[in-house]
Protein backbone atom coordinates (compact mmCIF):
# COMPACT_ATOMS: atom_id res chain seq x y z
CA UNK A 1 0.00 0.00 0.00
CA UNK A 2 1.05 3.65 -0.52
CA UNK A 3 0.86 6.65 1.58
CA UNK A 4 1.44 9.91 1.15
CA UNK A 5 3.64 12.06 4.17
CA UNK A 6 2.02 15.44 4.09
CA UNK A 7 4.05 18.49 4.27
CA UNK A 8 1.92 19.91 7.04
CA UNK A 9 1.22 17.53 10.11
CA UNK A 10 -2.07 18.13 10.61
CA UNK A 11 -5.25 16.16 10.72
CA UNK A 12 -7.23 18.83 9.42
CA UNK A 13 -4.83 19.40 6.76
CA UNK A 14 -5.09 15.66 6.25
CA UNK A 15 -8.95 15.50 5.91
CA UNK A 16 -9.19 18.87 3.87
CA UNK A 17 -7.06 16.59 0.90
CA UNK A 18 -8.72 13.44 1.04
CA UNK A 19 -11.79 15.18 0.66
CA UNK A 20 -10.87 17.33 -2.21
CA UNK A 21 -9.37 14.30 -3.45
CA UNK A 22 -12.66 13.03 -2.61
CA UNK A 23 -14.45 15.99 -4.84
CA UNK A 24 -12.87 15.30 -7.52
CA UNK A 25 -15.29 12.21 -8.70
CA UNK A 26 -17.71 13.59 -6.84
CA UNK A 27 -18.14 17.17 -6.41
CA UNK A 28 -19.81 19.62 -4.53
CA UNK A 29 -23.60 19.64 -5.40
CA UNK A 30 -23.32 15.91 -6.24
CA UNK A 31 -22.41 14.38 -3.17
CA UNK A 32 -23.76 16.66 -0.92
CA UNK A 33 -26.00 14.30 0.80
CA UNK A 34 -23.58 11.35 0.70
CA UNK A 35 -22.28 9.67 3.76
CA UNK A 36 -18.44 9.66 2.93
CA UNK A 37 -16.71 12.94 1.80
CA UNK A 38 -13.07 11.22 2.20
CA UNK A 39 -11.18 9.34 -0.88
CA UNK A 40 -9.16 7.75 1.72
CA UNK A 41 -7.89 7.27 5.50
CA UNK A 42 -5.69 9.44 7.20
CA UNK A 43 -3.08 8.57 9.84
CA UNK A 44 -1.09 10.48 12.74
CA UNK A 45 2.38 9.43 14.18
CA UNK A 46 1.75 9.09 18.16
CA UNK A 47 4.22 12.00 18.40
CA UNK A 48 2.35 14.45 16.46
CA UNK A 49 5.22 15.22 13.91
CA UNK A 50 3.74 13.27 10.77
CA UNK A 51 0.53 13.35 9.15
CA UNK A 52 -0.14 10.74 6.10
CA UNK A 53 -2.72 9.71 3.75
CA UNK A 54 -3.46 6.26 2.34
CA UNK A 55 -3.64 4.26 0.30
CA UNK A 56 -3.60 6.48 -2.75
CA UNK A 57 -2.48 3.80 -5.45
CA UNK A 58 -6.41 2.82 -6.60
CA UNK A 59 -7.23 4.64 -9.81
CA UNK A 60 -9.70 7.50 -8.96
CA UNK A 61 -12.90 8.80 -11.62
CA UNK A 62 -12.45 11.89 -12.06
CA UNK A 63 -16.02 13.35 -12.62
CA UNK A 64 -17.27 15.91 -15.56
CA UNK A 65 -17.58 18.99 -13.97
CA UNK A 66 -14.55 18.14 -11.18
CA UNK A 67 -13.02 21.74 -9.50
CA UNK A 68 -9.25 20.80 -10.02
CA UNK A 69 -8.37 24.35 -9.04
CA UNK A 70 -9.50 23.88 -5.18
CA UNK A 71 -7.63 21.00 -4.78
CA UNK A 72 -4.33 22.56 -6.71
CA UNK A 73 -4.80 25.64 -4.25
CA UNK A 74 -4.89 23.47 -1.10
CA UNK A 75 -1.66 21.21 -1.86
CA UNK A 76 -0.30 24.32 -4.00
CA UNK A 77 2.14 25.47 -0.65
CA UNK A 78 3.60 22.01 -1.27
CA UNK A 79 4.81 21.84 -4.83
CA UNK A 80 6.41 24.15 -7.55
CA UNK A 81 4.16 26.36 -9.54
CA UNK A 82 5.17 23.96 -12.39
CA UNK A 83 3.95 20.75 -10.53
CA UNK A 84 0.55 22.32 -10.01
CA UNK A 85 -0.07 23.52 -13.13
CA UNK A 86 0.81 19.35 -14.56
CA UNK A 87 -1.51 18.37 -11.82
CA UNK A 88 -4.59 20.92 -13.17
CA UNK A 89 -3.57 19.90 -16.94
CA UNK A 90 -3.88 15.91 -15.33
CA UNK A 91 -7.16 16.36 -13.93
CA UNK A 92 -8.65 18.36 -16.64
CA UNK A 93 -7.41 15.38 -19.06
CA UNK A 94 -8.79 12.89 -16.76
CA UNK A 95 -12.04 14.75 -16.93
CA UNK A 96 -15.17 12.01 -17.13
CA UNK A 97 -12.44 8.89 -17.03
CA UNK A 98 -10.32 8.28 -14.26
CA UNK A 99 -6.82 9.27 -12.73
CA UNK A 100 -4.49 7.80 -10.78
CA UNK A 101 -3.24 9.65 -7.66
CA UNK A 102 0.11 7.77 -6.80
CA UNK A 103 1.22 8.45 -10.19
CA UNK A 104 0.27 12.43 -9.93
CA UNK A 105 2.57 12.23 -6.63
CA UNK A 106 5.48 10.22 -8.63
CA UNK A 107 5.73 12.65 -11.42
CA UNK A 108 5.92 15.60 -8.63
CA UNK A 109 9.27 15.50 -7.49
CA UNK A 110 7.65 17.86 -4.73
CA UNK A 111 5.70 15.08 -3.30
CA UNK A 112 7.63 11.76 -4.31
CA UNK A 113 9.93 11.65 -1.76
CA UNK A 114 7.17 11.64 0.41
CA UNK A 115 5.41 8.96 -0.48
CA UNK A 116 5.80 5.26 1.97
CA UNK A 117 5.14 2.04 0.49
CA UNK A 118 5.31 0.08 3.53
CA UNK A 119 2.48 -2.16 4.05
CA UNK A 120 2.40 -1.00 7.77
CA UNK A 121 2.74 2.67 8.90
CA UNK A 122 3.46 3.14 12.28
CA UNK A 123 0.55 5.21 13.04
CA UNK A 124 -2.90 6.09 14.82
CA UNK A 125 -5.82 5.33 12.55
CA UNK A 126 -8.13 7.92 13.70
CA UNK A 127 -12.10 7.10 12.98
CA UNK A 128 -14.69 9.37 12.91
CA UNK A 129 -17.33 6.66 14.38
CA UNK A 130 -15.44 6.19 17.72
CA UNK A 131 -13.06 8.48 19.44
CA UNK A 132 -10.86 5.64 20.17
CA UNK A 133 -7.32 5.45 18.44
CA UNK A 134 -6.84 2.29 16.66
CA UNK A 135 -2.58 1.70 16.68
CA UNK A 136 -1.49 -0.45 14.15
CA UNK A 137 1.33 -2.59 14.53
CA UNK A 138 4.63 -1.16 12.79
CA UNK A 139 6.87 -2.61 10.25
CA UNK A 140 8.68 0.25 9.61
CA UNK A 141 8.29 3.47 10.76
CA UNK A 142 7.02 7.01 9.16
CA UNK A 143 10.05 8.67 7.72
CA UNK A 144 10.99 11.99 8.59
CA UNK A 145 10.73 14.82 5.92
CA UNK A 146 14.48 15.88 4.93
Amino acid sequence: MSYLILSTPSEDYAKAVSHELWMLARPRGISDNETSQFFCGYYAHPDGTQVAIGPIEDPQYVHANADEQAFATLIGPAITGEEEQEIVAAIEEAKGGSINVLSIIQASPSLAPNRDTSTSIMAIKITKKSPTRIVQKPKTPLRKKK
